[in-house]
């Protein structure tokens, strides 16, 4: 593999992407077009992923360079190198107001002769896109990128309004244990179960309305494991799920503390709530200021039983990445509602590559829905708004909004 800009070209290092390539993924030659998927799900690969397609070219360009060649170029022509990555790659400057050429100008004598001002440079720059799938991480793992979110915000004034908890960490993980206490002990009353490496939990609500609460779109097996080893998991404990709720009148599918995952799994959960393929959206890559189609991501419905009756998400800003897609993905069908507030607005997924001894990503790919629609940085409104999270009962609020949504169904279905 290389990375390429219009100025440059070198041999790319990424040991994530090349196990892929070399363990799990599919190709499909046609002519001069090698279609990559990147992970082999059996007879479902085509329908868990979109392709990537490469056309083939006659030759490397004259000026490409190895690897530890790259790694050895001065700061200052790394920085040059990441700005033009940047500019050639990234795909929302002007929904985030960006421009490179000013930011170029503005930073570039910031750079001296070590790396540390490298790092910390490019990491601004990451940060002033204000979008946390653009990020630059050093050898030791350390991670510059925005982190600011709405709800993390009322978290943070809650905190401010109390004494009880004098540390802001320990009140942030109370925020978190308490309120996934509350979904076991109180949504649930205990009669919940917890599968997929406790990454699901689920169980009624009352006689009417099934529970599922996703909190990740990932790691439910560990990870000697492949991805379709994980998804053929997940779809045993989805038909357990479906077959469970079959008579209940309505299912709540709570994704207000998911951090996102694989779109792989997204739709395998989607394909249980349609009986029919529904388009969800378009997905579409950039490069060097245009827009390509990628490939369309349908929503196919499972194998076995699926649920078509009526189904709620409840959705916040810390639904983000394949959460997002998620919920375009079940926006999509007509027996869905969206509840909440919007999602983070970071959908695309991340285009990575090495300057120097960094590792960086970048935001490349729109999803574009079948009105014409993205919802990158805005993120994917809700059909009924509801605040999820409030400060005057931040421990108890998400809990509020699912009873508040369970009321709110029961009236429904009463006609009031």
């Amino acid at each position: 593999m290389h990375s390429y800009t219009n100025n440059s070209c070198y041999k790319e290092k990424n040991d994530y992407l090349e196990g892929l390539l070399n363990s799990q993924s599919q190709f499909i030659l046609r002519e001069d077009t090698l279609g990559i998927y990147l992970t082999d799900f059996g007879d479902k690969t085509q329908i868990l992923q979109t392709k990537k397609d490469f056309i083939r070219v006659h030759g490397l360009p004259e000026n490409c360079v190895g690897f530890s060649e790259m790694t050895k170029l001065s700061p200052r022509e790394l920085f040059k190198l990441y700005m033009d990555t940047m500019q050639e790659n990234y795909a929302f400057r002007d929904v985030r107001n960006l421009n490179w050429k000013v930011l170029f100008e503005q930073y570039k004598d910031s750079i001296s002769t070590h790396g540390e001002a490298l790092f910390k440079t490019m990491g601004k720059i990451a940060t002033l896109t204000k979008d946390q799938h653009t990020k630059v991480i050093s050898k030791t793992g350390e991670a510059l990128q925005y982190r600011v979110t709405p709800s993390a915000e009322i978290v943070r004034e809650a905190f401010g309004e109390q004494s009880e908890i004098e540390d802001r960490n320990t009140f942030f993980n109370t925020f978190f244990a308490t309120n996934y206490r509350n979904i076991s002990d109180s949504l649930l009353q205990g009669k919940g179960q917890k599968v997929a490496n406790d990454k699901i939990e689920w169980g009624p609500l009352n006689q009417n309305i099934g529970y599922i609460n996703i909190f990740s779109f990932a790691g439910y097996l560990d990870k000697e494991f492949t991805r379709k080893q994980q998804i053929d998991s997940l779809n045993v404990i989805m038909q357990d799920i479906i077959a469970t709720f079959e008579y209940k009148d309505v299912i709540i599918i709570d994704i207000s503390f998911n951090f996102g995952g694989y779109d792989a799994t997204a739709l395998t959960i989607a394909s249980y709530f349609t009986d029919v393929p529904v388009l969800s959206h378009t997905s579409q890559v950039f490069h060097s200021g245009s827009f390509y189609d990628e490939d369309e991501v349908m929503v196919h419905p499972a194998e076995s039983k699926t649920f078509t009756k009526p189904v709620y998400v409840l959705m916040t800003d810390i639904s983000r990445s394949a959460a997002e897609g998620f919920v375009m993905m079940m926006g999509a069908l007509p027996n869905v509602q969206l509840v909440g507030t919007n999602t983070l607005g970071t959908l695309s997924g991340m285009l990575g590559k090495s300057i120097g001894d960094f590792y960086t990503t970048y935001s490349n790919q729109k999803l574009v829905d079948p009105h014409g629609r993205s919802f990158e940085a805005s993120g994917v409104p809700p059909d009924i708004k509801l605040s999820v999270f409030k400060k005057e009962a931040i421990f108890q609020s998400h809990k509020n909004t699912v009873n508040h949504m369970i009321k709110m169904i029961e009236e429904s279905k009463n006609g009031r």
